[in-house]
């Protein structure tokens, strides 16, 4: 395979293709929302960085990044644990069920901690 991109890229996309497969099982999942009128945060950045910190990250945990807490929560029910936004602060949720309300501008920092305590890191 090859992409017209940085190897790294590449190196990505292998591992995602080989997970697709069933072939590896030691990587995470980030799902996010496609964003709507709800959105409260700025969703694309937060993703992105929540993403950056999954490729650090060997196991099969799925977060999600969404963008409210209307519909936040409920969508990603099937993921092990997430993050959902909100007028200055945002929601910490497993498993569809919300755990605790943060500041906005810590939601991030949070979530990457409660994913480090869920694999035991």
């Amino acid at each position: 395979m090859s992409l017209s991109d940085n190897p790294i890229e590449e190196i990505k996309v292998a591992k995602e293709i080989l997970k697709n497969c069933g072939l590896y099982k030691k990587s995470p999942t980030l799902v996010s929302c496609p964003t709507c009128g709800r959105t409260q945060i700025d969703l694309i950045p937060i993703a992105k960085e929540v993403e950056e910190f999954l490729q650090t990250i060997e196991s099969d945990i799925k977060v999600a990044v969404m963008g409210c807490a209307v519909n936040g929560p409920g969508e990603a029910r099937e993921a092990d644990v997430g993050i959902a936004g909100g007028i200055e602060e945002g929601l910490l949720f497993k498993k569809g069920e919300i755990i605790k309300k943060v500041p906005q501008k810590e939601i991030v920092e949070v979530l990457k901690k409660e994913i480090l305590e869920m694999i035991g890191d």
